[in-house]
Formats: structure tokens, sequence, C-alpha cells
């Protein structure tokens, strides 16, 4: 009983207290991709404390007979029975949670597909270009990932800014960004309301995701052009993110980008 309370109280601790550590100053914008790792690691901390919990119940319910005292006894099946139906109604409530999930993204996607003018496929990525006067680009991963692009972004970027933005989606599916971000949905409908840590991490890993895919770009096709481009696209669209963003990145000191370091080589 006291191995069983001491892994839950852990759980707990860990589920209070990470938002609280993890969100302290602003570390996180200058290195988002460690900020996202902890993030990961104390939540998959706070799952294998409370399965501890719950399995060190469940043997204790197993070796029951051997205890002599028969109200502790009782009180041990009582435990590892309700620890069993606990972690039946969590494995249940995220199976059924997933589903919607997957239905709402694939709704939002499709809207997309009724207004596609193009199509092409380039490096194991379907571009999909779509009519749209708002400047958008997004990432659909699957078996054949696929990069939505709004017309309007041709009309407003110019090529390298455009390629910047590609880039910034590239990442995106690179580092399989949509598994990311589904696991955090998943676990702020699991955790009540009362309690930070769910929506602290979606919050968290949506800003976290579009940092390093930000650098993952900038590496690539320029911190300048992705700066200018997220600019001008945040000036069109009123939003201050995209314009935080552009700041960002030309706050930072960067090395010139891999392309044109290759580029450079082979000219020399």
């Amino acid at each position: 009983m006291i191995v069983t309370g001491s892994f839950l109280a852990a759980a707990a601790l860990v589920l209070l207290l990470a938002p609280l550590v993890l969100t302290a100053g602003r570390w996180q914008v200058r290195h988002p991709r460690i900020a996202l790792t902890l993030w990961f690691h104390a939540l998959f901390a706070g799952i294998g404390l409370a399965g501890a919990s719950a399995t060190t119940a469940l043997l204790c319910c197993v070796e029951v007979g051997e205890v002599h005292a028969p109200a502790e006894g009782m009180l041990l099946t009582v435990v590892g029975w309700l620890s069993l139906g606990v972690l039946a109604a969590v494995i249940a409530f995220v199976s059924a949670s997933a589903e919607p999930l997957a239905d709402s993204w694939r709704e939002a996607v499709g809207r997309f597909a009724p207004v596609a003018v193009s199509r092409e496929k380039s490096d194991g990525v379907t571009f999909v270009w779509f009519d749209s006067d708002e400047p958008t680009a997004c990432a659909v991963p699957s078996r054949d990932p696929e990069i939505f692009l709004s017309t309007a972004l041709t009309k407003l970027l110019s090529e390298p800014q455009l390629h910047a933005v590609i880039e910034h989606e590239r990442a995106h599916l690179r580092q399989h960004h949509g598994w990311v971000v589904r696991i955090a949905e998943i676990n702020a409908l699991c955790v009540p309301r009362r309690f930070p840590a769910g929506r602290e991490l979606k919050r968290a890993t949506l800003l976290l995701i579009e940092l390093i895919a930000d650098d993952a770009a900038a590496r690539r096709a320029g911190a300048v052009h992705l700066a200018n481009a997220l600019a001008t696209m945040g000036r069109v669209t009123a939003d201050p993110g995209l314009e935080l963003r552009a700041d960002r990145l030309t706050l930072r000191r960067w090395k010139a980008p891999k392309m044109r370091r290759a580029a450079a080589l082979a000219h020399a």
C-alpha cells in the first residue's frame, strides 16, 4: 500500500508541478526543442508513475492470500480492482477521444479540397495549391504527406520567402509534429479542467512546434527570408504572433543556411 500510494503521489506532483516549472521564465522561446522534450518527458513520467501505482495495486490484489489480516486483504482487493477499473476507463476514454480528433482534422483538410487548383509532387511531398485570398500554408501528415498552400501566398511573398515558408511546413512533416499535437490534445482531454497541466501542455506544444519549425526553416532557407515572410503575413492577417516570431528570428544569430553553404562549396 505504501509503494502504491508513493507512486500515485509522485504522479500527482508531476501533474501539478510540471506546468509551474516548465512555464517559468522565457528560456523556452530560445530553446524550443529542449522545452518540448522536457514537457513530454514530464507527461510520460506522470503516466509511468500512475501505471506503476496501478500495477503495484494489482500485484497486491493477486497476492492477497498471503496477507493475514482480513481487513487489510479486503482493502487491497478493493484498491486493486478499482485501479484496474480506472485504467480500463482511461484507455476507453483515450480511444473514444482519438477518433473525433482525427475526424475533425480530416474535415478541416477536406475544406481545402474543393478549391484546389493544382497538385505537384516533389521530394515525397504533394504540394496542393488552393484558391484563397488569405495567405495560408499547412502541412498534412499521412502516408502521402501534403502541403497546402493558398494562391494568395504567391502574390504576397517573393520566391525566397515562399521557399522559406515551404521549408517551415516540411519541418513539421519531417519531425512528425502531427503526432505531437495529437498526444497533447488527448492529454488535455484526459486531465480534469481544474488542473492546468493538460491545457498548458497543449498550449506549449502548439507554440513550440512552430518555433522548432521556424528554426529548421531558417537553417535551410535563411532566417531573413522566413522573418520577412512571417512579418508580411502578420501584417496582412493582423496576427501579432507571426510578427513576434519574425522578431525572434531577426534577433537571433544564425549560421549560413545549409543550402547556401553547399552552393558556396560547389562554386569553390
